[in-house]
């Protein structure tokens, strides 16, 4: 295995990241986020956390934060409209992304949205994209419980 043949901006990128460790994921996050200089923030996020992602949203505004919101049913896409086998609303990352496309955030965060989703989420966001909360529905969201 050959090293990484980083950039300039690659390795700079790579200290600012180094300057936010060590604390929790959320603080790290929030340092990450000012250390970089982001100013527009996207939360993609789906339906059935949206608690967290009140919570979520008190903590960024506190920190002075100015972060977009999205749910994952955002565009009213039917189940029916990507298979005849799916019923009711669907989720849609795709158009989440285009939504905080839209919005020119500078920095997206994948939060609690099912892992194919996520993976198409990040497949189509223009902004670098973080995952913050996986979703584990059977584990409250703690994916470590799977390992304990």
């Amino acid at each position: 295995m050959e090293k990484g043949n980083y950039t300039a901006e690659d390795k700079e990128f790579m200290c600012i990241t180094s300057k936010a460790c060590n604390k929790s994921r959320l603080a790290e996050l929030i340092s990450f986020i000012k250390l970089n200089g982001y100013r527009k923030i996207g939360v993609a996020y789906c339906f059935s956390v949206k608690a967290f992602a009140e919570k979520l949203k008190e903590f960024f505004a506190a920190e002075g934060i100015d972060a977009v919101f999205v749910n994952c049913k955002v565009s009213g896409l039917m189940g029916c409209e990507l298979s005849p086998e799916l019923s009711g609303a669907s989720c849609d990352p795709k158009s989440q992304a285009q939504y905080l496309n839209a919005e020119q955030t500078d920095f997206n965060i994948n939060f609690g949205l099912c892992l194919g989703h996520g993976i198409l989420f990040q497949k189509y966001s223009v902004a670098p994209v973080t995952t913050l909360l996986v979703k584990d529905a059977c584990h409250k969201h703690n994916i470590m419980e799977n390992f304990v």
